[in-house]
């Protein structure tokens, strides 16, 4: 890996830790929610049997669905830490399901 990208990584990182530590509701849901859910539709589609083209148009139908339903979340919840834990946890399960599965 080139050090220019660890670079960029490295900033993309701090900068979302800072964005998440300063504004976590805020945050969570106009970055976590949208990685969640795409994600999640990742795994969904990569782990799901049957033909492909069936599991990316499930995809394509609930992606909206569950990309609202994380943000209505984020906003319902008393608990702004609650949120952002439970966002970069869905985005991990997910995440290691899709590279690991």
């Amino acid at each position: 890996m080139s050090p220019l990208l660890i670079v960029v990584l490295v900033v993309v990182a701090v900068f979302l830790g800072l964005a998440t530590w300063r504004a976590p509701r805020l945050t969570s849901t106009l970055f976590w929610s949208l990685t969640a859910t795409i994600m999640t539709m990742v795994a969904i589609a990569d782990n799901s049997p049957g033909e492909t083209r069936e599991a990316l148009m499930f995809g394509v139908v609930l992606m909206p669905v569950l990309w609202a339903a994380f943000q209505f979340w984020c906003y319902w919840e008393r608990s702004k830490w609650r949120v952002a834990g439970g966002m970069i946890a869905i985005t991990s399960i997910s995440s290691v399901a899709f590279f690991a599965l």
